[in-house]
């Protein structure tokens, strides 16, 4: 689904008056402009008395109210007489005013005074243009391609969206080609199919002030663009490391500290979380920013300002949670740079230097993936599987160490400008802008690669399986601690969230090998993310945790574990209730409480999965009911009874197969909400089998 106009919020030219509009409207619809003989360069606007009689005298008010001076004669033509309406030159000249003056650009476009206004004026053009060249009440025609794009930009400044559709010339009463413009009043439209193609041409990647791009396809308008990726860490409590610190407020130190300010964080964390929960006009989630809340021992779980989050989780599942309870770190030890990635600052602080107080500027230069199910699937003894992770490791490192070289040395010469400049201090230090970023190498399909591995197979669900991959972490992170201490670089491991890689390396490897082990059918084949439990494990939430809990600790570079709920749970005292019993019985470092849930174009947020909505179904099956049981009163007293029944006989057919409105079901496919149906095909297969957590 997507947005079709602008909201109606366009605060443009307000100063335009309504007359003014509408006979702008008039104009350039049913008006001409003379180029030949005595009356050149005189304005005419034709529109029959008769067939037409409200429209003529709208156009006659609004001369009038303007003060213009016209004559006005009856012409004959090939349907009813029509009256043009002669301007004088002076009346002329002011209505010429309004298209810039310009006798040879003439009146066929949509001139910058109309282009510009605000979203009222541009409904009410709009209104009034359909009046002259347009009909059905939301259809204009026009062979212009000015007058084209100009009604377009208005319609979407209007709120409104639109559809061009092109008439070939039929060679008998024109030779050019029509648009036909369809006005739609509606807010969203679906996007009915999505598809792969081949393309070799430039891509371009237009910017905006404010990110969103106004786009015609296939004739259709629409609003699109980017949300940028943005993960933030909110502290609930000023951190202790910073509590005695003077505020900063200009570039200069102040009097105050920070610990002096809980009253003002309160404040801003509770309108964050309630914009959250509340969602969008039509009850969906801002999926940006990801919020990461830190759990520290001493965490509030009773304190009033925290309900707006908890409801927030309820709802949506919008934020993450880093547990701090069971874990030797603190919060200024760890960063989270997006949905799974946490970087441990600890190995920056035993370099030497490098947490640069609050702000650690560091990061990733990229992850390499290494594909477990395929090294399973070719190993045959235990040994072989670890030489061809070892060399796969080393090849990982290789390709991460000439990436560290190209990224520095392009922004030695000026590329990156903004990390150049915030990275300027690293370099003084160490020579090179990246030396505090890490090089993150992760893996996919643990649970595969146990089930293809012929002294296993089974799952990591297993016992046998689970100590496997205890026994591949300790070997990856052991691997990775000598490529830090030759190197000099940062390393760590991570599980890779694998969006997209969960399906297209289960895609490659099945065409390579057929008999491999994926989960999922088909063209909709997946691998499990990370060394996590396949997705229809179980439904019991704390045996999943028992499962992962040591597995997930492995990871130096991020790991989260989903909580999936079928849908949002009643009362915000249940999620926080959830969540405290993660906190305080389990060591893995972060987590999320995922409700499904759906959104309904016409009455938004539905808790739960449905593809259509079930409001809309029941309020046409009572409309339905209702028309049958008119019908069945009045039969009797009607004289076309068989008419009555067959009537009566097609409704209740119709009540057998009725639907609801479309809904958009959202959830988190691996780190962040969207809707089901963007997926690609592996992971809605996963999304199919994946059993969610009673609670």
């Amino acid at each position: 689904m997507v947005p079709i106009g602008s909201g109606g919020n366009v605060k443009g030219d307000v100063s335009i008056s309504k007359d003014v509009i509408k006979l702008i409207a008039w104009v350039i619809s049913e008006g001409s402009l003379d180029k030949s003989g005595r009356g050149d360069g005189r304005i005419s606007i034709y529109q029959s008395k008769v067939k037409s009689p409200y429209e003529y005298e709208e156009i006659i008010a609004t001369c009038r109210n303007l003060g213009l001076k016209y004559t006005e004669r009856t012409q004959q033509g090939l349907g009813d007489d029509c009256n043009v309406i002669r301007f004088d030159a002076d009346s002329t000249r002011k209505i010429l005013n309004y298209f810039d003056s310009n006798k040879e650009r003439g009146i066929k476009f949509i001139p910058d005074i109309i282009l510009n206004a605000d979203t009222e004026s541009s409904r009410l053009f709009i209104e009034t243009y359909i009046q002259g060249d347009g009909y059905e009440g939301c259809k204009i025609v026009t062979t212009s391609e000015a007058i084209r794009d100009g009604l377009l930009q208005v319609i979407v400044n209007a709120g409104y969206g639109a559809t061009v559709s092109v008439r070939k010339p039929d060679n008998k009463l024109s030779k050019k080609g029509r648009f036909i413009i369809r006005v739609i009043k509606h807010r969203d439209t679906y996007i009915e199919k999505i598809e792969e193609v081949e393309y070799e041409g430039i891509i371009w990647c237009p910017n905006t002030d404010n990110e969103t791009v106004v786009a015609r396809r296939n004739g259709k308008i629409f609003i699109t663009g980017n949300t940028p990726f943005t993960n933030v860490t909110l502290d609930l409590k000023v951190p202790d490391f910073m509590k005695h610190k003077a505020v900063i407020v200009g570039g200069k130190l102040q009097n105050a500290s920070y610990g002096e300010f809980q009253k003002e964080m309160d404040v801003f964390n509770r309108a964050f979380a309630e914009v959250m929960a509340e969602g969008d006009a039509k009850g969906r989630p801002f999926t940006f920013p990801i919020p990461t809340y830190n759990i520290t021992k001493d965490f509030e779980w009773d304190n009033e300002n925290y309900i707006p989050i908890w409801e927030m989780t309820r709802k949506y599942g919008i934020p993450y949670f880093s547990n701090f309870v069971n874990s030797d770190m603190k919060p200024e030890d760890a960063r989270s740079m997006c949905c799974r990635l946490r970087l441990d600052l600890k190995q920056l602080a035993k370099r030497g230097g490098g947490l640069f107080g609050s702000n650690p500027l560091t990061g990733s230069i990229g992850v390499v993936t290494i594909n477990m199910p395929r090294i399973a699937y070719l190993s045959k003894t235990e040994g072989e599987f670890f030489e061809r992770l070892e060399r796969l490791m080393e090849m990982a490192k290789e390709s991460l160490v000439i990436k560290r070289k190209i990224i520095e040395k392009l922004t030695d010469a000026g590329l990156y400008p903004y990390s150049r400049h915030y990275l300027r201090n690293v370099k003084e230090r160490f020579g090179e802008y990246w030396k505090n970023h890490f090089s993150t190498i992760g893996l996919i399909g643990m649970n595969e690669a146990c089930l293809n591995f012929e002294p296993l197979r089974c799952t990591i669900g297993d016992e046998r399986g689970k100590e496997f991959a205890l026994k591949v972490l300790d070997f990856m992170r052991g691997k990775l601690l000598k490529f830090q201490e030759e190197e000099g670089n940062n390393y760590n491991l991570e599980a890779t969230p694998a969006e997209g890689t969960s399906h297209s390396l289960a895609l490659l490897d099945k065409e390579r090998f057929p008999d491999i082990i994926t989960q999922g059918s088909e063209d909709g084949v997946f691998y499990t993310n990370s060394s996590q439990l396949p997705v229809d494990f179980s439904d019991d939430i704390f045996e999943v945790l028992d499962l992962q809990d040591e597995v997930q600790c492995k990871y130096t570079g991020g790991t989260v574990i989903h909580i999936f709920l079928g849908e949002s749970l009643n009362d915000y005292r249940s999620v926080k209730n959830l969540a405290r019993k993660v906190i305080d019985n389990y060591r893995l470092p972060y987590f999320t409480i995922t409700p499904t849930f759906s959104i309904c174009p016409i009455h938004g947020y539905i808790p739960g999965e449905h593809p259509t909505c079930p409001v809309c179904e029941e309020e046409k099956r009572v409309e339905i009911k209702a028309e049958i049981q008119k019908l069945k009163t009045q039969l009797e007293q009607m004289e076309a009874r068989e008419e009555t029944s067959g009537k009566i006989k097609r409704l209740e057919e119709e009540l057998k197969k009725i639907k609801g409105t479309p809904c958009e079901v959202f959830s988190r496919s691996v780190g962040y909400l969207r809707p089901v149906s963007q997926w690609n095909r592996g992971k809605q297969e996963e999304f199919k089998e994946r059993k969610t957590f009673k609670v």
